[in-house]
């Protein structure tokens, strides 16, 4: 009986945060840490419309190793980011890399002109929402700037992957930049 006990309440410590609140449960796909290496889980997939109201589907990016950036306008550590993701953009976009960012921005106008002002040449994508946007939560996103790497078969193989970090996994998956 002792040891059902702990086992319940051992469990119950595991659900709850330091803060008293519920952890939420990961969708399986961001939990890739503690997937197999042979089997790694599927990004969940979401549609969302680009500046000029055409949707945008994750799963029509298959084919392609896809950086997919969650990010804002008003986020000064993704803004500082952007100008890795240019260059990665730039030097990998010939051999089936592409990126596709999020942005969890309320204000359609800020958004552009900061895709304008840093230069980020593709695709984008927004519901307008802020905090609420449906691709962030299917993904379980709390802070900006966050990123998945997902191989062209739609599998997480990295995650928030900055600076050097990027480079290094893009150079041993796509080979050396020019």
């Amino acid at each position: 009986m002792a040891a059902y006990f702990f086992f319940k309440a051992s469990a119950l410590v595991l659900l709850i945060s330091p803060a008293g609140h519920p952890t939420p449960t990961p969708h399986p796909a961001l939990r890739t840490a503690a997937a197999s290496r042979s089997a790694l889980a599927l990004a969940p997939d979401f549609r969302q419309p680009d500046p000029q109201g055409s949707v945008v589907q994750l799963s029509a990016l298959r084919g392609h190793y896809v950086l997919l950036d969650f990010w804002a306008s008003w986020c000064p550590p993704c803004r500082r980011e952007n100008p890795v993701l240019v260059q990665a953009y730039h030097h990998y976009k010939t051999r089936r890399f592409t990126i596709l960012s999020v942005s969890l921005d309320h204000d359609r106008a800020a958004w552009l002109k900061a895709v304008q002002a840093d230069g980020l040449a593709w695709r984008q994508v927004s519901d307008l929402k802020g905090w609420e946007n449906a691709a962030a939560a299917r993904y379980h996103i709390e802070e900006v700037p966050q990123n998945f790497l997902l191989d062209p078969s739609g599998h997480v193989v990295g995650r928030n992957l900055r600076g050097a970090a990027l480079e290094q996994r893009l150079a041993q998956l796509l080979g050396k930049a020019r």
